[in-house]
C-alpha cells in the first residue's frame, strides 16, 4: 500500500510519540485515560453514537504498540488511508499472538481433494446476479451505513429481514441472529446446522456490511456499493441458493455479514473473541471484501498476508475449478479486512478480493461508490466461489470417508 504524506504524518502520530514512556502509554493498560475531547461538530440525526465518548485502544502494525486515541486522531488515520485494528474491546486477541501464517488455534481437515464436484456445479447452475441489484439499490439508500449510528442501526435490521425473509420462503431450518457490540450496528449470523458427528465444528463465509465516508463518517454519504455491499450480496446469493437446494453440511457452516469493519474490525473481532473463549472449534473462515470491480486484468486476487498457506491453497484451487478465473495473490497489509481477526484469534483465514489491485477502486469511501460502478457478472465468480467452499468444506469432516 502506498502512504501520502499525511498519511506518513499519520503513521508518526500512531507509532511516534517515542518520548511516551511505559507508563503513559502502556499497551492493555485497564483503564483508558479521560474522556476524548469534544470538539466534533455534528448536527441532527447523523450525530455518532457514544463509542468515541472515551479514547480508544488503536494498533496500527503487528509491530507498533497499540495507543490511546481520541475520535479526532482516529479521523487523521482513516483520512490518510492507514489501516488499523481498534483492539479496545478485544485485547484478549492480542495479548499473545495465537496468529498467525502458521499454526492455527483449532486445526482440522481441510479438503485435499474436490470431490463435491456435482453439488458445486448444480449450485452454480442456480446462481443469478438478480439478487445483487434487488438488494444493493435500497441497501445503498441509506445514507450511509456507519456503524456507531442510527444509520448504522437500521441497515443491519434492514439487512437481517432480508435474510430471514430467504430463510422464511426457503422453509428451511436454519437460524438467523444479530449479534450485538458496544455500538448501534449488529453483526448478522445465519447457521446452517451441521449434521452427524462433525456438527460441532464450524465453517464462516463472510463479508462486511457497513460503509463509512471518508472525510465525516457518521454524516457523510457512503453509498458502500463496492464496499462492501458487493461482499454483502455475493454470499447471500450463495446463501439463498443454498437454501433452495436443501443444503445439509456435516459441519455447521455459518454465513456472518460483520458491523463496524471501517473502525478497525470491531465486529468481526468481537466475533472471533467470543468464539474463541467459548472453545468454538472454527475450522476456517473465506472473507469477501469487494467483489464488484476491476481493471485492466480480470482476476480473483487472494490476499498473502494474514491468512494461512493451507487456506490459500484450497481457494485457489477451488477458484480455478470453480470459476472462470485465474487468482493473483498480493499482500494487503496489516488490518486489510475482517479476515485478519479470524486470523489473530488463531484461526485458519482467506480472503478473496475483486482484483490484485488493493487501490483499484478510488470511488470507496465516498459518494461514488454506486451500484452503477460494479460489474455484477464479476461478482457472480465470487458467488460461486462461496458456494464451492460452503460444499467442499461443510460437507468435509474428520468422519468423512
Amino acid at each position: 500500500m502506498k502512504f501520502s504524506l499525511l498519511a506518513l504524518a499519520a503513521l508518526g502520530l500512531a507509532l511516534g510519540q517515542a518520548a511516551a514512556s511505559p507508563s503513559q502509554q502502556r499497551p492493555f493498560a485497564h483503564h483508558p485515560p479521560a474522556a476524548a475531547r469534544g470538539d466534533i461538530k455534528t448536527s441532527g440525526e447523523f450525530q455518532p453514537g457514544s463509542l468515541y465518548h472515551s479514547q480508544r485502544l488503536i494498533k496500527v502494525s503487528e509491530a507498533a504498540r497499540p495507543r490511546w486515541m481520541e475520535l479526532a486522531d482516529i479521523l487523521v488515520l482513516r483520512r490518510a488511508g492507514v489501516k488499523f485494528m481498534d483492539i479496545t474491546d478485544a485485547k484478549e486477541l492480542h495479548s499473545k499472538s495465537a496468529s498467525l501464517d502458521g499454526g492455527a488455534q483449532y486445526s482440522s481437515r481441510l479438503p485435499t481433494k474436490l470431490v463435491h464436484g456435482k453439488e458445486v456445479g448444480g449450485a452454480i447452475d442456480a446462481l443469478s446476479t438478480k439478487l445483487y441489484g434487488d438488494v444493493l439499490r435500497p441497501f445503498t439508500a441509506f445514507h450511509n451505513r456507519y456503524y456507531d449510528s442510527e444509520n448504522g442501526r437500521k441497515s443491519s435490521q434492514w439487512l437481517q429481514g432480508q435474510i430471514e425473509g430467504l430463510v422464511s420462503g426457503a422453509g428451511a431450518n436454519v437460524s438467523v441472529s444479530a449479534f450485538s457490540h458496544r455500538f448501534p450496528q449488529s453483526s448478522v449470523i445465519a447457521r446452517f446446522e451441521g449434521q452427524g458427528a462433525d456438527a460441532e465444528e464450524t465453517v464462516v463465509v463472510s463479508a462486511h456490511q457497513d460503509s463509512v465516508n471518508q472525510w465525516l463518517p457518521w454524516f457523510g454519504r457512503a453509498n458502500g456499493a463496492d464496499d462492501d455491499g458487493s461482499g454483502t450480496v455475493t454470499i447471500l446469493e450463495a446463501f439463498r441458493v443454498l437454501l433452495g437446494r436443501g443444503y445439509a453440511p456435516r459441519r455447521s457452516v455459518e454465513f456472518h455479514w460483520y458491523a463496524g469493519e471501517e473502525g478497525g474490525l470491531l465486529g468481526s473481532q468481537d466475533v472471533a473473541l467470543s468464539y474463541k473463549k467459548a472453545g468454538r472449534k472454527v475450522v476456517g473462515n473465506l472473507h469477501f471484501d469487494m467483489t464488484g470491480f476491476w481493471r485492466n486484468n480480470e482476476v480473483i486476487g487472494l490476499v498473502s498476508d494474514h491468512t494461512d498457506p493451507e487456506s490459500r491453497a484450497l481457494v485457489k484451487s477451488l477458484a480455478e475449478t470453480y470459476t472462470r478465473l485465474k487468482t493473483k495473490e498480493f499482500a494487503c497489509g496489516y488490518a486489510c479486512s475482517d479476515h485478519a481477526s479470524w486470523n489473530t484469534a488463531g484461526y485458519r483465514s482467506a480472503m478473496a478480493f475483486e482484483s490484485q489491485e488493493l487501490e483499484g477502486n478510488t470511488n470507496i469511501h465516498s459518494p461514488r461508490d454506486t451500484v452503477e460502478t460494479l460489474d455484477f457478472d464479476h461478482m457472480l465468480e465470487f458467488s460461486k466461489l462461496a458456494v464451492a467452499f460452503a460444499y467442499e468444506v461443510g460437507y468435509d469432516g474428520n468422519s468423512a470417508n
